[in-house]
């Protein structure tokens, strides 16, 4: 197999992959219901991830999982099919990728400057001119093992913003909003508002484990959520700092509340304005990203269709064109 030839995840359509190139997240054996032992693979690359299936006999089998790792490179050839409903690749067959792949190949990023996002996201916080929201605020900015953590993290492993930097990009987009509304409902606490975009999803990065092929669930993320993880952190710095218990509350509000609804994942419903602006911020922000995404997904393709795969997030194919 050559390398020259090898598409992008986003670019597959059904039919023969003669050269396929991706990242290895996920491999696991399973049993069909006819007894008989597959492997199914999560492959990667910058643009997305698709799932894949190998058959063979136990050596095969045996000789694929050891090239096969969480982690490494693999180059395939197989069929691009679609079965119930989602795409997959039927592997023909699987080899050890060459060594120095260049792995910008394989990690998306965020396509904007993270020392940009820094600097407007301290710009806003600076500009609360409550003294306790701003010092909270900042106190996370200055804890280098968070901010660590916030630079690298996504802001979900598959539905929005699903990279390097995303966390980042997500809660920059969501403190622009509320600082739109703001000036559009000035009886708002625009103060509360940009603290709490600042910090309503500062518990994902514990939510996920950041290994070299995926990003994975934490135990501590699959046994409380991101929700109230990011509790967790807030409380622990506010119990350093003074802050007034009824602007403490409201924050801690905030965060438990920003996902809306209890079988969204909230702890807590949004009770006051601000805190329901916040949810909005964010629904918008992590919602646009799936419609965009869909259409860029399908830009490029040769069939010019007028709607998008079904998206099982929004519940609905959108239109195009």
């Amino acid at each position: 197999m050559t390398t020259e030839r090898s598409p992008f995840i986003r670019d597959l359509q059904n039919g023969l992959l003669e050269e396929g190139r991706f990242l290895v997240r996920r491999a696991l054996l399973q049993t069909a219901k006819n007894h008989k032992p597959f492997l199914r693979l999560m492959l990667a690359d910058a643009s997305g991830h698709m799932p894949a299936i190998y058959f063979g006999n136990p050596t095969e089998l045996k000789t694929i999982t050891d090239i096969a790792k969480p982690g490494s490179i693999v180059r395939i050839q197989g069929i691009v099919e679609e079965f119930q409903n989602v795409k997959q690749i039927k592997l023909m067959k699987v080899e050890a990728g060459a060594k120095g792949e260049e792995l910008s190949r394989f990690w998306a990023r965020t396509p904007v400057s993270r020392r940009q996002m820094y600097v407007e996201m301290k710009q806003l916080i600076q500009k609360i001119a409550s003294n306790e929201l701003r010092e909270i605020c900042l106190n996370f900015l200055r804890d280098r093992n968070f901010m660590r953590l916030f630079l690298e993290a996504p802001a979900s492993r598959q539905i929005h913003h699903a990279y390097i930097g995303g966390l980042m990009e997500h809660t920059l987009n969501v403190m622009r909003s509320v600082a739109a509304f703001r000036a559009i409902y000035p009886h708002a606490d625009g103060d509360l508002m940009i603290a709490g975009a600042f910090l309503h999803d500062i518990g994902k990065v514990d939510e996920y484990n950041f290994l070299l092929s995926h990003y994975e669930h934490s135990e501590p993320g699959r046994l409380k959520g991101h929700t109230l993880l990011g509790y967790e952190r807030l409380v622990a710095k506010l119990n350093s700092v003074k802050m007034h218990s009824l602007t403490r509350a409201k924050l801690e509000h905030v965060v438990l509340a920003h996902q809306g609804r209890r079988n969204w994942g909230a702890i807590e419903e949004p009770r006051f304005l601000e805190a329901y602006l916040v949810h909005a911020a964010d629904a918008v922000d992590s919602t646009q990203f799936i419609f965009h995404d869909l259409k860029r997904a399908a830009e490029g393709k040769t069939n010019d269709a007028s709607w998008s795969e079904y998206s099982r997030y929004l519940g609905r194919e959108i239109f195009l064109r």
